[in-house]
């Protein structure tokens, strides 16, 4: 078979047509893998540059490939946030409230600012001149100057709920004041709807990662109930929003999805996102019950992308191509090749990737 474009190779995989070979899906945020792949060494103010490099020569999809924090530091925020920044992540020290009381109030303030939220021709020109940028790097660090694709994330805002208030405050909100929560989640996704209404182009971005973190290792993060009800038609509404729009869903959520995977279904997904082994949401085992659901991820990067061998890394690649058939599958890590993952693991998946034969599903 003539070797594909990486547009072609992405594409002809959500289609469950046949690839010249499995493409790769990750995100690249380890310093080893990103001067390994784009041959330069990290300096400052280089960093955007030679992660998209990076990605460009490595992945065949890829999302998060702005490049590191440069500049770990202490982030205040008028809001009355405060965010410690590192060189790969970021979390919140500091809120502006502390009890159930303020942070309903606080809810309703942002409640009112995703209701004022107004996309114009600006905000498009800004969000597709950064995607070219990235795009034009991507080509760069391509040997023939095939770029990545990008998949774009697009939230209904669960995630950004219980992060902002932080789970416990969220947990007493649900109980107490479950009626502003779900007002809030609907002012969230209309704000999302009139931002997908704004940027969506199925050139530069012909799939979208519809996404919020709902589970953990064992199961939900929250009642399935509470999901079905509340967090499911929403989702719904977006993927629809894209796919009216040409363009195609891919659900991302880490942890164990089973007791939720038909109303995932029934929400209109495309495909699924990291595939958490160690939840048990193995590719062989997602696979065989949905059987037309493109496939993401799946490759360990909690125990075996970090602790395992380069053999043991290309046996589980092997296994689980096998186990998709090479189709409707792009293979990478359970969640991003991180910090603690080893350069020579990072190596031993991408190579098996683009090595392996692909049989008929």
């Amino acid at each position: 078979m003539a070797r594909m474009t990486k547009r072609e190779r992405v594409l002809r995989a959500v289609a469950f047509d046949e690839v010249d070979r499995v493409p790769v899906y990750d995100i690249l945020q380890n310093d080893a893998i990103i001067e390994h792949y784009s041959g330069m060494r990290f300096a400052p103010g280089n960093g955007a540059r030679i992660t998209a490099l990076a990605v460009g020569r490595a992945l065949d999809l890829t999302r998060m490939a702005g490049g590191p924090i440069e500049n770990p530091q202490t982030v205040r925020q008028a809001g009355g946030f405060t965010w410690q920044q590192a060189r790969w992540t970021s979390w919140i020290t500091e809120r502006p409230f502390h009890d159930e009381a303020t942070a309903a109030a606080w809810i309703r303030e942002d409640i009112a600012r995703a209701d004022a939220a107004v996309y114009r021709e600006e905000h498009r020109r800004a969000f597709h001149g950064i995607l070219d940028e990235q795009t034009a790097r991507f080509a760069e660090g391509d040997p023939d100057g095939d770029p990545t694709v990008h998949i774009v994330e697009s939230l209904p805002g669960l995630t950004r709920m219980y992060h902002s208030v932080g789970h416990e405050l969220f947990a007493y909100l649900l109980a107490d004041e479950p009626d502003l929560i779900e007002e809030w989640m609907e002012a969230l996704t209309q704000a999302e709807l009139r931002r997908v209404e704004c940027v969506a182009d199925p050139v530069r971005m012909p799939l979208a990662l519809t996404a919020d973190d709902i589970a953990y290792k064992t199961g939900p993060l929250f009642s399935p109930r509470w999901l079905r009800s509340i967090f499911m038609p929403r989702l719904k509404r977006l993927n629809d929003a894209w796919h009216e729009r040409g363009i195609a869903c891919i659900f991302h959520s880490d942890g164990c999805l089973w007791p939720v995977m038909d109303d995932l279904i029934a929400t209109g997904i495309d495909g699924l996102n990291p595939l958490e082994v160690l939840a048990g949401m193995t590719p062989r085992a997602v696979r065989e019950r949905y059987p037309d659901l493109v496939l993401t991820g799946g490759i360990d990067v909690s125990q075996l992308l970090v602790y395992g061998t380069p053999e043991e890394v290309r046996a589980a690649c092997r296994d689980t191509i096998d186990a998709t058939g090479g189709r409707g599958y792009l293979i990478g890590s359970s969640t991003e090749l991180h910090w603690e993952v080893k350069l020579e693991n990072a190596i031993a998946m991408i190579d098996t990737a683009r090595e392996t034969p692909v049989g008929a599903k």
